[in-house]
């Protein structure tokens, strides 16, 4: 018998979910998990910096931040001196496609969580001092990621890779933009998108039974007021491999982007596998042959990060000192056109998607977890999203791996290779 016939079924994402959508348009997850006395909730609005109008970077995350800075029953502070007060924890994210805002509290306290966000959903105090207070405080945030070397290659890096679409603008903005960023500006960007039917709320782990009557009572008074959102075409990234050099830090590091395809296109979840074959542990082939036995790199990663509108095959590097840039870069593309020219053996096949499945399985280990999980699919794609990628990672097999690797893993049909120099 075969490891692929012996193979169990894949995984589904945990918790039993049911669906529901309020009057007004809230996209209602209701994810059902009783091992823990915990509640979870994530509310995740349509909404990110590939919104924002030009000029405007930076206004989805300062959006993000001003969240947090008072509502029409929770002033600046309150928030958190809340949540901590009822043993809980709280945070939020933003990326081009999304922002997130999520909760946990224990079982019987979670309404908190409730109260909150359907407060801030109706609007923003937006407190002229609070604004500029926190601009400043973004504004060092940026500083900070432009003095981190990986920060500042890749922040380069994805402005020459995406070109003039909005996934090559950074999510932080620039101290320029953010300038010209006051309250009226958030506040028309918080009207526009931060409505019930822009948004997906999710509700994980031991519910109660009146769950939903409660998210109803919460929220169902909001209007929905909008515009769809509007359509963005996919990036158009280089045709050739494009390369940039900078001077940062003490060590040289390296980063190459290929495009790959969108989640959603059948493509992405081989190349999730070839990921795995190259990059993940401590036998995949990049780390035998520029870490283990090549000494010539302190460090390698190889992933597949994802978009909406499309991925990016990234492979990065920290170099030892006196190490060449471009044998390591002469050894990448070896182990790339290894892939394009053979099959992975039976054994590194197996070993790569069992790492996958691995991290997909550990990526919903948690009540948190599994709400964010269930959200983002919801948000972006649709629930059966997370399980199609899992199936079909699971399901590649050598030859179309082998095939993926031909179409999509060579350097000289375009990408960007970035290095990032000693500055002495």
């Amino acid at each position: 018998m075969s490891l692929a016939a012996a193979r169990p079924a894949p995984p589904a994402l945990a918790g039993r979910i049911e669906r529901h959508r309020l009057a007004n348009g809230l996209d209602l997850l209701l994810v059902e998990n009783r091992q823990a006395p915990i509640v979870s909730s994530a509310i995740f609005y349509r909404a990110g910096a590939r919104d924002e109008a030009p000029g405007q970077g930076g206004v989805a995350h300062f959006l993000e931040h001003m969240m947090f800075k008072g509502s029409a029953r929770f002033g600046a502070g309150a928030i958190d001196r809340l949540t901590q007060a009822l043993g809980g924890t709280n945070n939020a994210f933003t990326s081009q496609d999304v922002t997130a805002y999520y909760f946990a509290f224990a079982a019987d306290r979670f309404a908190a969580a409730l109260d909150i966000e359907a407060d801030r959903m109706r609007g923003l105090t937006l407190d002229p001092e609070e604004v500029a207070s926190e601009r400043q405080v973004i504004v060092e945030e940026i500083a900070m990621y432009r003095d981190e070397p990986w920060d500042a290659l890749e922040l380069e890096v994805q402005a020459a890779f995406h070109g003039d679409h909005p996934y090559g603008r950074p999510v932080l903005g620039s101290p320029e933009e953010l300038a010209g960023a006051d309250g009226a500006t958030l506040d028309a960007f918080h009207r526009r998108h931060y409505r019930p039917d822009n948004a997906v709320l999710v509700l994980a782990g031991d519910l109660p039974a009146d769950a939903l009557e409660r998210v109803d009572a919460a929220f169902g008074a909001i209007e929905r007021d909008g515009e769809p959102r509007p359509e963005v075409g996919a990036p158009r990234h280089p045709l050739e491999l494009l390369r940039l050099e900078r001077r940062h830090g003490e060590v040289t590091r390296l980063q190459l982007v290929l495009p790959a395809p969108p989640p959603d296109h059948p493509d992405h979840a081989g190349l999730r596998v070839l990921a795995a074959a190259l990059g993940l542990g401590r036998s995949s082939r990049l780390q035998r042959a520029l870490v283990e036995e090549g000494e010539l790199c302190l460090g390698v990663s190889a992933q597949l990060a994802e978009s909406v509108l499309s991925s990016a095959f990234t492979i990065g590097a920290e170099l030892l000192p006196g190490v060449e840039p471009a044998a390591v870069v002469a050894r990448i593309e070896a182990e790339l056109a290894d892939l394009a020219a053979r099959p992975l053996g039976d054994e590194e096949l197996e070993r790569a998607r069992q790492g996958f499945l691995a991290d997909w399985v550990f990526g919903q280990e948690r009540i948190h977890q599994q709400a964010l999980a269930a959200g983002l699919a919801a948000s972006l794609f649709d629930l059966g999203q997370p399980e199609r990628l899992l199936a079909g990672a699971l399901a590649a097999d050598a030859a179309a791996l082998e095939r993926l690797a031909v179409r999509h893993l060579e350097p000289r049909r375009g990408g960007v290779l970035g290095l990032s120099l000693p500055e002495e």
